[in-house]
């Protein structure tokens, strides 16, 4: 994480004090991380949006597995076949849901069109799919000086408002 700073205040905010009276401290660390993600998919070559969509192979469940500690059952933990490493994709969607109704995250969704890999090796249409956009608001501003005297200020990020 080269270029990500964050306000030494970020844990009192309205925002972050929401988070953690709805998801405890596993949320709080969650946003950290969350921003780290963000932090670390921008300054890796991707396409300096300021959005990540979760598409293959940054689906839903790696973006879990990276922002959260799962929260299991008894019976999960239990039960020989339950991975207990494994971030279940619900306890992902309540807690970007809770990031949404604290103004920390704004999610939307694309439609795009879905192929398969035939057996051949040639692509089969086989309808729509839809995926999320997430898009940290102001993400972009939150670059450290050296990024914004570097040359990749001219790849121009930015985030959506």
């Amino acid at each position: 994480m080269k270029w990500f700073k964050h306000h030494s205040d970020f844990r009192q905010t309205p925002a972050m004090s929401y988070i953690a009276e709805e998801l405890g401290d596993m949320g709080v660390a969650g946003v950290y991380r969350l921003y780290e993600v963000f932090a670390q998919r921008f300054g890796a070559n991707d396409d300096f949006s300021g959005t990540l969509l979760l598409q293959p192979p940054f689906t839903e469940r790696w973006l879990a597995q990276e922002i959260l500690t799962p929260r299991l059952s008894d019976a999960e933990i239990e039960n020989p076949y339950t991975d207990v490493h494994a971030v279940p994709i619900e306890q992902l969607n309540r807690f970007l849901k809770v990031c949404v109704e604290a103004g920390i995250l704004k999610i939307t969704t694309e439609t795009c069109s879905a192929s398969q890999i035939q057996p051949d090796g040639t692509l089969k249409q086989i309808g729509d799919h839809t995926w999320r956009r997430l898009a940290i608001p102001g993400f972009a501003d939150l670059k450290d000086e050296w990024a914004g005297r570097s040359r990749l200020k001219s790849k121009a990020l930015s985030t959506p408002e």
